[in-house]
């Protein structure tokens, strides 16, 4: 058997990592230099297909990723099976992290996409896009404007809870980006607009893998939140009367088209500000203004999600009650009437008086019909307040009327 005459052959393609076999497997050469010993190169052989030329070959016990390529020899009448190997761990580690940078790029883009088509949306409608990017069970967004915080949620539907009280949540608005508070993740922490706005992530692994692109995810979710306060305040500025910051006529008009969604029961209320002519007449419009600021303001404080407040121009205002027992309607026209007290109390250059019409309806009611009553009463109470001497007027003594 001439081994020299065969390695000569195979030499002429291959110098190192290399062995020679006979057909049953028995060693017969191996290279001087040998990155990984013959006996672990042949047992990986052993497993293989017998007629393979290139295969790679995966020994996790012992941490081996190689290729083998195999040439079939045939000298003398005899056969020999040369092998040459390569380690390619590195290689398949690079195509893994090649591999995982390409998913990534696509999760973000599929991520940007959907931050995309709802860019008309409002501000917290990514978070289940995010938590799905990120792998997350759970995702909150913190919105805080003048002391008052919004927390936006998502675990299997998206909650959002509005509090007063920015105390609970202020250890959140602390957190630097990238860091970890009781098991989630901050991805945002940024000003917008004047908001202070945080995301988080629950960490539960998969969520780790955000970091080569948070800069990215970052300014996505930036933009987002960005243009959704924007857009709420130019919708907030088309629904919003700018003097008292309640809902304007135009509001009205489209919820009173869509008959207020239609509650079971519903409460109308209609307001007059009483000697408003007067008050512009002889003291100006800057009295005037404050008159009709007051008289929102007694209004705004007993409106919620259910009971709206609207400035239908001049001193005229509506406010509609939805759902709502006849007691309760009448217990919020008993609230508004103590909030308009308490403004005139802390406020005594100026008293404000308001006549106030109710009308209740509930089943198969009409609206019109309800809004005409309401607006009957009204006037009936204005009479009435004006024959009592109960107007609108100045009681500063320091300020005269105009001449």
């Amino acid at each position: 058997m001439n081994i020299s005459h065969v390695l000569d052959i195979y030499k002429e393609k291959e110098e190192k990592n290399i062995i020679i076999t006979d057909p049953d497997g028995k060693l017969l050469y191996t290279s001087k230099t040998m990155e990984q010993p013959a006996d672990t190169v042949t047992a990986l052989i052993a497993g293989a297909d017998e007629d393979f030329e290139e295969q790679e070959f995966f020994d996790r016990d012992n941490d081996l990723y190689l290729n083998i390529r195999k040439t079939v020899i045939e000298d003398g009448g005899e056969r020999y099976f040369c092998y040459s190997f390569t380690d390619v761990r590195d290689y398949a580690l690079l195509i893994q992290e090649v591999s995982s940078y390409i998913k990534s790029i696509t999760n973000m883009s599929e991520f940007q996409t959907s931050i995309m088509k709802k860019l008309s949306m409002s501000y917290d409608t990514f978070l289940p896009g995010l938590a799905d990017y990120c792998g997350a069970k759970e995702v909150k967004m913190f919105i805080r404007k003048d002391g008052k915080v919004t927390v936006s949620t998502y675990v299997r539907e998206l909650t959002r809870v509005s509090s007063d009280h920015e105390d609970k949540y202020r250890h959140y608005f602390s957190m630097e980006r990238g860091t970890v508070s009781d098991g989630s993740l901050c991805i945002l922490n940024t000003s917008i607009q004047g908001f202070d706005c945080v995301v988080i992530v629950s960490e539960n692994g998969k969520s780790a893998a955000i970091t080569p692109m948070d800069t990215s995810i970052h300014n996505v979710i930036r933009l987002f939140i960005e243009n959704s306060i924007l857009r709420d305040h130019i919708v907030y500025e088309s629904e919003h009367d700018k003097l008292t910051g309640l809902y304007n006529k135009g509001k009205y008009m489209d919820l009173k088209n869509e008959s207020f969604g239609r509650p079971e029961t519903i409460a109308v209320y209609n307001f007059d500000v009483n000697n408003l002519k007067h008050i512009n007449d002889n003291y100006g419009h800057e009295y005037g203004d404050a008159l009709i600021i007051k008289a929102a303001k007694s209004i705004a404080a007993v409106t919620s999600e259910n009971v709206l407040g609207f400035r239908m121009g001049g001193d005229e205002y509506v406010m509609v009650a939805l759902n709502v027992t006849r007691d309760e309607a009448e217990e919020i026209r008993t609230r508004w009437s103590a909030s308009l007290d308490r403004l005139n109390e802390e406020d005594r250059e100026m008293f404000c008086a308001m006549a106030c019409g109710l009308e209740f309806g509930s089943g198969n009611y009409d609206y019109d019909e309800l809004y005409a009553a309401a607006d009957k009463q009204m006037y009936e109470n204005k009479k009435a307040l004006k024959s009592n001497n109960i107007t609108s007027h100045i009681v500063q003594q320091n300020i005269s009327e105009r001449k």
